[in-house]
């Protein structure tokens, strides 16, 4: 558990120091908008939900394989 935090934090450190090296303002084209956006704000958000959709993926694929072990029990194994 120790390792983990340490880990996590380092990450949120050296996340912390690139993001502030890059404050310029860019413009974003995405499909048929353009709009200006600072690349701070940008790489944040691209962080923030690429970690919801690995918390979510998490979730759904941990939920699958608990579901799928339960199904795998007989249902008349008590003793006879």
């Amino acid at each position: 558990m120790r390792t983990k935090v340490i880990t996590l934090m380092v990450i949120i450190v050296l996340f912390t120091i690139f993001v502030t090296q890059n404050t310029e303002v860019i413009a974003v084209k995405a499909f048929f908008w353009q709009f200006e956006m600072s690349l701070i704000v940008l790489m944040t958000l691209a962080c923030l939900l690429g970690a919801i959709a690995g918390f979510i993926l998490l979730k759904v694929f941990s939920a699958s394989g608990k579901r799928k072990d339960k199904s795998e029990i007989p249902a008349n194994s008590g003793p006879n």
